[in-house]
């Protein structure tokens, strides 16, 4: 957490920022327009003079960390972008230096609610339905955060009947002291390992989001992930509950039932609309949904509006986006899809056959549930595998076929094992999934794995992906 018995922060306050990522030279570029007259960017790249704000001081191109005698310990305040962790800048909180980020500073002058939303995954799809839902009500509303702007871009035109809506990552939540009067935990697994110590740590990161809320703010959470339950005595905000299952056991939030959504408060139920009317596609899209909705009938949003854009939001690129249809086969890309959960979903998010793209770069994730739900999933077909993940994903699913098979009489058992087909690169395997398919066929990349072997990020692997699909 901050440290309050450090400096406090004014105008000529000695500022340092530390990286020269978006949150940072946003949090540059504010600083620089209100006045704050000595800020100081820092960053190891050395490439990046040209998009430092006028009137800020640049330190490029050393590692700020590896001298104790480092210049950031002469400064009053240092701003944390989210790619360093919090631990990293203890002796600076020790010597009194008050830490910061983005995120704190956004909260701390925020004139309108915050809507915050977090999750392993869909919380990028939530953020934007959400927001969506708002605009469609006329609601004079902003989104930013993770899925890209930062909101200290939007900052001055809010007011206090505006909206803001932050996609939130476990990076910028983890040391807030203050949360959003709106809060979303959506379902929490396990993701960047490479950063956290271990799953422990990323899942308590997220706790700030919920953990400073007030009596008058409320936290919507997942009870169909068990995870839920260590945020139900987080903060003094009101909880509620949202389910694609077992709608019984919701008191308060939002369920499906019978292919209808529902909404209940205090006991009352009311009728949203029919599931096959939402414009997102998958079953899983479901729980966003749902959450969203939660999100917005507590605002007071009008039932109608939220319909409509329910209805008419498809999605963000690169998530179960529909690309191209050719002699009958469908191609999807769901480039952001780099955990086994998320991968598992889009394979169940279709009702006709479905033909797997995987594989790519390491996340230290575990494959073995992922093995196991592809080989008992009666509509994919097979699965194509490409990067360095493929050798682990090719053992995960011969091994969950001869559990299955020895399973048998347990009627969960794979008919047959998925046709397997190892790839040199994403071309190969479009090509390949092209040339085996069949009219009414769905191929889908949906990775289950991160792009840093082949692309620069998941967005750049969905591009190429499209622009394969392109030329067919």
């Amino acid at each position: 957490m901050l440290d309050y018995t450090a400096k406090s922060m004014d105008k000529n306050s000695k500022i340092g920022i530390l990286g020269a990522g978006v949150e940072g030279l946003a949090a540059a570029e504010y600083l620089a327009g209100h006045g704050y007259t000595d800020v100081t960017v820092f960053d190891a790249k050395e490439n990046i003079e040209g998009v430092i704000p006028s009137g800020v001081n640049a330190s490029l191109g050393t590692d700020f960390f590896s001298d104790s005698d480092s210049a950031i310990y002469d400064f009053d305040v240092l701003f944390r972008s989210p790619g360093i962790h919090f631990a990293k800048l203890k002796k600076a909180r020790e010597a009194g230096i008050k830490v910061t980020s983005t995120t704190q500073f956004f909260f701390e002058n925020c004139p309108c609610k915050i809507i915050g939303v977090t999750g392993t995954k869909g919380k990028g799809t939530t953020s934007s339905l959400i927001f969506e839902i708002l605009k469609t009500a006329g609601k004079d509303a902003y989104l930013g955060g993770n899925i890209g702007e930062s909101p200290l871009k939007f900052l001055d035109n809010l007011t206090p009947d505006s909206y803001a809506v932050l996609e939130l990552s476990s990076f910028q939540l983890q040391d807030l002291t203050l949360s959003p009067q709106a809060a979303v935990v959506l379902m929490t697994t396990s993701d960047h390992m490479d950063y956290h110590a271990d799953v422990t740590e990323y899942r308590e990161a997220k706790k700030p989001i919920a953990l400073f809320q007030g009596k008058d703010d409320f936290c919507v959470l997942n009870a169909d992930y068990d995870y839920h339950e260590k945020f139900l005595t987080a903060g003094d905000g009101k909880k509620y509950l949202v389910s694609r299952h077992d709608g019984g056991k919701i008191t308060d939030g939002a369920f499906t039932k019978c292919g209808k959504i529902y909404y209940v408060a205090e006991g009352k139920e009311t009728e949203v609309m029919d599931t096959h009317k939402v414009g997102l596609l998958g079953e899983h899209n479901l729980e966003n949904v749902l959450a969203a909705v939660t999100v917005c009938m507590n605002l007071g949003i009008d039932l109608e509006a939220i319909r409509r854009g329910a209805r008419d939001f498809k999605g963000l690129e690169h998530r179960l986006e529909f690309v191209k249809e050719v002699k009958g086969v469908k191609f999807y890309n769901d480039s952001f899809s780099t955990t086994p959960e998320t991968s598992i979903a889009a394979t169940y998010a279709f009702n006709g056959p479905v033909m797997l793209i995987a594989g790519g770069s390491e996340k230290n994730s575990d494959y073995t549930e992922w093995g196991m739900e592809l080989q008992k999933n009666k509509n994919l077909k097979s699965v194509f595998l490409i990067g360095l993940m493929a050798d682990r994903m090719e053992k995960a699913l011969n091994e969950a076929h001869l559990r299955l098979s020895k399973r048998a009489e347990s009627g969960d058992a794979a008919q047959f094992a998925l046709n397997i087909f190892r790839c040199g690169s994403l071309e190969e395997a479009v090509k390949t999934a092209f040339e085996n398919g069949m009219p009414g066929d769905n191929v889908v990349m949906s990775p289950a794995a991160a792009s840093f072997d082949m692309f620069r990020n998941y967005k750049y692997r969905g591009v190429a992906f499209k622009e394969i699909v392109g030329k067919l």
